[in-house]
């Protein structure tokens, strides 16, 4: 596995950052994006879905799930390969 490591001042704004995280070269260009920490709703989304599969409940289709994410966070722009 390949290992980063970050300067003080990149430690402290990757700690501090709450709603994700672009990553860019020096020209710019976006190598990757981090997701941001959960919100207590999706914290309880998660959990929720936790207790549906525990007891077999039926669920939502995944189709419909990733409609949904894409709608609630769009991607402006795709990392280049």
């Amino acid at each position: 596995m390949t290992q980063i490591t970050l300067s003080p001042d990149q430690t402290a704004q990757l700690a501090a950052a709450t709603d994700g995280v672009v990553i860019t070269d020096s020209d710019g260009n976006v190598v990757v994006r981090l997701a941001g920490r959960l919100t207590d709703e999706e914290r309880e989304i998660l959990a929720n879905h936790k207790r549906q599969m525990a007891a077999n409940v039926p669920t939502r289709p995944f189709s419909e799930v990733i409609a949904e994410l894409k709608a609630k966070y769009p991607v402006d722009e795709q990392p280049s390969e």
